[in-house]
C-alpha cells in the first residue's frame, strides 16, 4: 500500500509559515511621541484661532451602499403596504 501523498502538508505549511511571518513583522510605522502640554493659542494677525483638523478619512463606497440600502428598504416598505392593502 502506498504512502499518502506530502506535498499538501508542504504546501500548507509553507503557506502557514508565510502568514505567520506576515503577522509577526508588522508594517513599519513612524512613531511620534508627544507630551501633554497645555495648548495656549497665540493671537494671530485675522485675530482668529488656528486650528488643527484631524485628517479626513476618504470611503469612496459609503455613498452608493446607502443607496443601495434606501432603495431596499423603500422597495420593501412598499411591498409591506401593498401587501396590507390587499391582504
Amino acid at each position: 500500500m502506498p504512502k499518502k501523498s506530502r506535498r499538501g502538508k508542504a504546501s500548507q505549511n509553507r503557506k502557514k509559515r508565510m502568514r505567520q511571518q506576515a503577522i509577526s513583522v508588522p508594517a513599519a510605522s513612524p512613531v511620534t511621541v508627544q507630551e501633554d502640554r497645555p495648548v495656549v493659542s497665540t493671537p494671530t494677525a485675522s485675530g482668529a484661532a488656528v486650528k488643527t483638523k484631524a485628517p479626513v478619512v476618504k470611503y469612496p463606497y459609503v455613498t452608493d451602499e446607502l443607496r443601495q440600502i434606501g432603495i431596499l428598504a423603500g422597495v420593501i416598505l412598499v411591498i409591506l403596504v401593498v401587501l396590507a392593502l390587499v391582504l
